[in-house]
């Protein structure tokens, strides 16, 4: 391989890797912009419909406190407010970037789908999770907020 060709070659890795790195870097723009303008436990975050229709703890509530505080460097009370989403970080990024290897690979092939017993068990852990945060015993799991404290 002539060397031409493998400069041409890494320029286009490097400009298929250009959009997982592009996703990456707004999503932390993004999550360092609402750290510095916005306190969720300090103003109501009025975003969730199952919740403010009837009481109880979607899987997703206290997911915006529960980066904020792990931003801050809080991770018990990150995983208080949403264990959930905060383990499910490191499987996103694993995820991501497993796309952009794949990508700049040139890869063109849609990656395995996971299989039903994966999807299943994920299924069962929100479920599982969800209950578990609406049980008086289980309140732990329930987001915390000091919003009129």
């Amino acid at each position: 391989m002539t060397a031409a060709a493998r400069t041409d070659r890494a320029a286009l890795r490097a400009r298929r890797a250009v959009l997982p790195a592009a996703i990456l870097a707004a999503a932390g723009a993004g999550a360092v912009l609402l750290q510095v303008t916005f306190d969720p436990f300090r103003q109501h975050v009025p975003l969730c419909l199952v919740n403010s229709l009837t009481g109880l703890e979607c899987p997703g509530c206290g997911a915006t406190r529960a980066v904020h505080a792990l931003l801050d460097g809080d991770l018990p009370l990150a995983l208080q407010n949403n264990a959930l989403v905060i383990l499910a970080i490191p499987v996103a990024l694993a995820l991501l970037i497993r796309w952009a290897v794949r990508r700049a690979r040139g890869v063109t092939a849609a990656p395995p789908a996971p299989s039903r017993g994966v999807v299943l068990a994920v299924l069962g852990l929100v479920a599982v999770y969800t209950v578990a945060r609406n049980l008086p015993g289980f309140a732990f799991l329930a987001p915390t907020s000091l919003v009129g404290a």
